[in-house]
């Protein structure tokens, strides 16, 4: 069966036509059965640490020795395997001719199945014609063509599959295998190196795989393991002593580890830093990481040496990374591609040495001197594109010409052809930009001041409220206009302009007011999104414009507060120009919003840019200049007030020294970093610095800082305290000012008394680069990511400690739960949520709900969804025998979820064959809002009273739990469950009997438990009403006093939650009697629950009758309730209890949060109270027994951390962390 592709490598050009769609057929039937075949390769030593199972003539079955076994050669080859990084796989299946001494891999396999399985089809295919070859070269030739092609027609066949080689495969499988991690865990690679275990190192191999740092060695019969989560690193560290050479030190909460013996470290601790980077940047913005499923396939001409797929991915992405800012381009662009070339310069006539970039928005050049020359030319712009062939001196060249008319030639290009396809390719994709429609406003603002409707964006502010200037400054202005307008007569004006040192040394003398705005936006690169982006402000205003939220309340208050010196901000015209373009940038980055600060710097961006400029280059500060500065916690000014002090140790090592010990670096930082010094220096002259800063990055901000620091050097070591520092660095910044700018209206400009000379912004600005220009974004970057590492794990102990002090000083779970169960459970609980977060298996599309900052941090910072609350239920809960657990589970759940957001804070009564039930009912029972979200402390205070609580306690969860609604998934999950339930559990005829009754009652009752659920009703959350229902139902079960009056005396609560309730009966006094009555549907679900705890059960038949008496005695109770209610006053018996309506009359409830009577074949007036229940539950001797019994948190702790790290390879990510064997 010769397929035609190997017809033709055998010069069978004559095969019929027949024998060619016959072999095709067969090729495609083969392949769809071969898994593990690989491209041929040779070996010399075939019997070598291999054992031969089983052979032919032709071909030859082998298995590693010590595979499978525990003997000495087991140990041996284990270890050179370990040492070499042979690490191959377990089988192999050799082609080898009789007179032949080479021979050729064929395929590899993990399982002894999978490789007999290829043994097989090799001969049925393939032995009878290797025998009708003459010559055993033909027969070699064929087999190596043969399986090339089966490869590649699976490569063509499986165009999903991971395009990483067969080693590396293998290699990510067995670090898999080793440390049991799931297969969302992916490896990036991997390096050998030692590891120092005491004084002694430990040959092995370490792992770097997206969310762990591993390391295994297997030397002698010994194993040694490390298993480190990034989020739990601290310090990573590269060093070269004597007693460790090349060593890289990781750092973690617990303790230090070294590795050394690298046969790269550069390239090892370059990637490790990336990964700990991106780990610390997905705990600061909650992003998942997603590799590039393009990148195998990309075109490219000079590609580098086979690298593992993600390896790849994450270079890119740094190379990338470092192209954007360079540039200063958006931060979608992504780096296609970059080769050397030359640039003719025509301004001196020169051709400039350096490399160009290509992306697919931007071509870009920057020359191999720095600063020489860098040029950006957007693909948007570009018109032709032609091969210049007549330059002697130019050979292979490329002339680019814009739609303005400009050329400009690139020369000594390899692979010209190449570039013009590229190039070709990305200009067909390019988009055109496009009007974003803006909706019709009809909302006013928030001020009176800016009633209409309508609206103009400003232009700068600064043209319309000019300052007056003296004559010398007005001079000087001219002058720097004259020497720009030079300047780009020159170089070129606008986005295609050369940018050269010359524009730099221009920059440092202050760019003229009237050219401030259109060089901000070229430098910073707010240009490009400005362009691209039509439409798109006036549409964000108009969406932000009238509404009122916290974000809109605190920008009101600050408005005022933006330099109140400039007229401009004393007139409407600026503060409604503020107020809408902070408003807009809040709607634009919710995450962000508004933070202080960026009030000051919006203000003088409008003063020298448009509005609609400002509005970008806020965007482009926000988001890429600055990252991180301005969300809640301030974490990119605290990273860079670490890089401040490791600069100042570096380069003032004996100031620095004094400063550290009166905390005066951690005091300026914020306040000099946060507004980039326009809040410590008067605006006009911080404006210069301003200037620097749009031109060459964030560097000058520690430039200047470093300058300030070492011009007061003297007067800040003679200082005594924080306070005396504090004096002469604000009267040293005070007294900036600078003799070239406009006069503001609060005077001319007056030194600061006591102090002793003024400072011109150009000297300072001048001495920073002159002192401390050789500071590099590079340089800055690799600073920033040694702290954000401290910072980001400092801010997550803060808040954990914060939540544990918060939960602590709850008196439920204080008096219930020990400081140390309480450490462990946020632990577990954190772990779990990191893995769910890093594996991308959390809720889809569903994040924690943004929780009022003024909350407890039990409140803000840890919530559970209802599948990690189910997950700690079934763990840890007494409850949790039975038939159908998850009922109980689910009701909980929306007890605690107050809010309806589907998250909550861990609860127990979850085990059995149905685990969730009884979960779900207590995740809605807390879930009040319907949000899918339970704080942590709802969450503690349900397994607290369900764990340590007395009986009453638990029998109040128990009863709340049916009183809570549940949502149309709980519903099918119950069904669900009923439908998998087995006969053989159904031992006892009572219990048979209560399925099947209880089984018929579902499909009646579901539908309208729906129609009372939010969610069946599309509304998105429950109203203030039924919120504050749920919440007051909540708060009786957990018996918590909110401190308001008449809390729990609400006669909404019975009239919601209960057919027949009587407000009278609810009493503020008495917490027992907050709760509601319950109907005689939701009895029968609290029943069926019951029943199902006890499935299983040793004693399983005296609890049936128990309860079977007991289910009687409350029928019966319910029946004398309706008739004692009913008999006086209305005896057709349709009254429902206390309001003089009848429920036939009254309409429903839609919004509702508990179950109704749906159904006729419930008696509408039948009701029991929870006293009743209580009474009848304490009576019998069994039950009483059961709902007492505590459970050992400690234990159920330690007994869940063990099997998660057990059942790490389980469909639900495990939790992790350091593990050593």
């Amino acid at each position: 069966t010769l397929p035609y592709c190997i017809c033709l490598s055998l010069r069978l050009h004559d095969a019929p036509t027949a024998l060619t769609v016959y072999c095709c057929r067969a090729l495609d039937r083969c392949v769809q059965g071969c898994t593990m075949w690989m491209k041929p390769e040779e070996i010399l030593l075939a019997n070598a640490l291999w054992v031969t199972e089983q052979s032919n003539g032709f071909f030859t079955l082998q298995r590693r020795k010590g595979h499978g076994t525990k003997g000495l050669s087991s140990v041996l080859v284990g270890t050179l395997d370990s040492v070499f990084d042979s690490k191959p796989a377990p089988y192999r299946i050799l082609h080898r001719t009789p007179l032949s001494e080479v021979s050729y891999v064929v395929a590899t396999s993990l399982s002894r199945e999978e490789i007999f399985q290829n043994w097989a089809w090799i001969e049925q295919n393939l032995l009878e014609t290797l025998k009708s070859f003459d010559s055993e070269d033909e027969a070699t030739e064929f087999v190596c063509c043969k399986i090339r092609s089966l490869v590649a027609q699976r490569e063509v066949s499986l165009p999903d599959v991971d395009q990483d080689n067969a080693q590396f495969r293998v290699n990510a499988s067995r670090f898999a295998t080793i440390f049991n991690l799931p297969r969302q865990e992916k490896l990036v690679n991997y390096y050998s190196c030692s590891f120092w275990k005491g004084r002694l190192p430990q040959q092995g191999w370490l792992y770097l795989s997206m969310q762990h740092l591993a390391f295994h060695s297997f030397l002698f019969g010994q194993t040694t393991r490390v298993l480190l989560r990034w989020t739990d690193i601290t310090t990573l560290e590269r060093s070269n002593n004597f007693l460790f050479p090349e060593t890289i030190m990781v750092a973690s909460r617990q303790k230090k580890h070294y590795f050394s013996m690298f046969t790269n470290i550069v390239e090892t601790f370059a990637l490790m830093e990336q990964l700990a980077n991106l780990a610390m940047r997905q705990l600061i913005s909650e992003e998942t990481f997603e590799a590039d499923q393009q990148l195998a396939r990309k075109l490219s001409c000079n590609a580098p040496k086979k690298l593992p797929l993600l390896k790849r991915d994450l270079d890119a992405r740094a190379q990338s990374e470092t192209y954007r800012t360079t540039f200063r381009l958006p931060l979608d662009e992504r780096l296609d591609g970059s080769l050397e070339c030359c640039l003719w310069t025509p301004y001196n006539k020169q051709a400039v040495r350096g490399k160009l970039y290509l992306s697919p928005n931007y071509i870009c050049f920057e020359s191999r001197v720095k600063n020489l020359v860098c040029l950006v030319i957007p693909l948007r712009l570009l018109q032709v594109t032609e091969k210049v062939d007549s330059h002697n001196s130019l050979p292979n060249a490329l002339l680019l010409t814009t739609r303005n008319k400009v050329n400009f030639l690139f020369a000594q290009i390899e692979g010209r052809d190449f570039l013009i396809e590229k190039i070709s390719e990305l200009l067909a994709k390019i988009p055109q930009p496009k009007e974003i429609p803006c909706p019709e406003d009809d909302s006013t603002s928030l001020a009176s001041s800016s009633s209409s409707a309508s609206w103009e964006p400003e232009a700068s502010l600064a043209s319309r409220f000019e300052l007056p200037r003296s004559p010398e400054a007005q001079e000087a202005e001219t002058q720097k206009e004259k020497q720009w307008e030079e300047h780009f007569a020159e170089y070129g004006r606008g986005l295609c302009t050369y940018r050269t040192s010359k524009a730099q040394e221009l920059v440092l003398t202050g760019i003229p007011d009237s050219l401030r705005g259109e060089l901000w936006m070229l430098y910073s690169g707010a240009i490009h999104e400005l362009e691209t982006h039509p439409g798109y402000y006036r549409k964000a205003v108009s969406e932000s414009m009238g509404k009122r939220n916290a974000t809109s309340e605190e920008i009101e208050r600050d408005l005022h507060r933006s330099l109140p010196e400039h007229p401009a901000f004393q007139s409407p015209q600026g503060i409604n120009a503020l107020r809408r373009l902070l408003n807009a940038y809040a709607w634009r980055n919710p995450a962000i919003g508004y933070c202080q600060a960026m009030n000051i710097v919006a203000s003088v961006l409008l003063l020298y840019a448009s509005e609609e400029e400002a509005f970008w280059l806020l965007v482009a500060l926000c988001e890429r200049l600055l990252p991180d500065y301005y969300n809640t916690k301030v974490v990119g000014a605290l990273i860079d007030q670490g890089v401040l002090e490791d600069l100042a140790r570096d380069h003032i090592p004996e100031l620095y020294t004094k400063l550290d010990s009166l905390g005066v670096l951690s005091m300026i930082s914020l306040s000099w970093f946060l507004t980039i010094f326009l809040s410590v220096i008067p605006f006009e002259s911080a404006v210069n610095i301003v200037d620097c800063f749009f031109y060459d990055g964030a560097k000058v901000v520690f430039q200047v800082a470093l300058a300030v620091l070492e011009a007061n050097q003297e007067r800040l070591l003679s200082c005594k305290d924080d306070g005396e520092a504090m004096m002469v660095l604000c009267g040293y910044l005070e007294n900036v000012h600078n003799p070239q700018a406009a006069i503001c209206s609060r005077s001319t400009f007056q030194p600061t008394a006591g102090s002793k000379e003024t400072v011109d912004i150009s000297t300072l600005v001048y001495d920073s680069y002159s002192k401390y220009g050789f500071l590099t974004s590079n340089m800055i970057e690799k600073l920033r990511l040694k702290h954000r590492l401290s910072v980001v794990q400092g801010l997550q102990d803060a808040n954990v400690k914060n939540v544990l002090r918060s939960l602590s000083l709850d008196p439920r779970i204080s008096a219930l739960l020990t400081q140390e169960e309480l450490s462990d459970l946020v632990a577990l609980i954190r772990e779990q949520q990191l893995s769910q977060h890093s594996w991308g298996t959390g809720p889809p599309g569903v994040a924690p709900p943004n929780v009022d900052t003024g909350a407890p941090y039990g409140e803000q910072l840890f919530h559970l969804d209802m599948d990690q609350f189910l997950s700690f239920l079934s763990a840890m809960g007494p409850w949790s025998r039975g038939e159908h657990p998850r009922r109980l589970g689910v009701r909980l759940f929306r007890l605690a979820d107050t809010d309806c957001d589907g998250w909550v804070s861990m609860a127990p009564w979850s085990r059995g064959e149905h685990p969730r039930r009884l979960g779900v009912r207590l995740f809605r029972l807390a879930d009040t809002d319907c949000d899918g979200w339970v704080s942590m402390a709802d969450f503690c205070r349900i397994l607290a009273m369900s764990s340590r609580g007395d009986m009453d306690d638990r029998l109040r969860l128990l009863y709340g739990a049916h009183l809570a609604v549940c949502q149309p998934g709980d519903v099918e999950d119950a069904q669900r469950d009923s439908a998998d339930d087995s006969p053989e559990q159904e031992g006892a005829e009572v219990a048979t009997e209560a399925e099947e009754y209880f089984s018929s009652l579902e499909e009646g009752s579901s539908a309208d438990q729906v129609l009372s659920s939010p969610a069946a009703e599309g509304s998105s959350a429950p109203s203030l009403q039924q919120q504050q229902q749920r919440m007051e139902l909540l708060d009786a079960v957990l018996q918590r006093n909110r401190d308001s009056e008449s809390f729990f005396g609400s006669a909404s609560l019975s009239s919601s939650y209960g057919s027949g309730g009587d407000p009278s009966r609810y009493s503020s006094k008495s917490l027992d009697m907050t709760l509601p009555d319950m109907n005689q549907e939701q009895f029968v679900q609290m029943w069926q629950t019951v029943y199902n705890l006890f499935v299983g059960h040793p004693d399983e038949q005296d609890f049936y009758h128990a309860l079977a008496c007991t289910g009687t005695e409350l029928l019966q109770m319910g029946e004398m309730n309706h008739e004692a209610k009913t008999k006086p006053d209305d005896p057709t018996g349709e009254h429902s209890g206390g309001d003089g309506t009848t429920d036939r009359e009254t309409p429903r409830d839609s919004g509702a949060t508990a179950a109704t009577v749906s159904s006729d074949m419930w008696d509408r007036h039948w009701h029991i109270s929870f006293q009743q229940f209580r009474a009848c539950l304490h009576k019998d001797e069994h039950l009483a027994s059961f709902f007492d019994t505590k459970t050992p948190v400690s234990s159920a702790l330690e007994g869940l951390r063990s099997s998660r790290i057990q059942q790490r390879a389980s469909s639900t990510p495990p939790l992790t962390g350091a593990i050593k064997v």
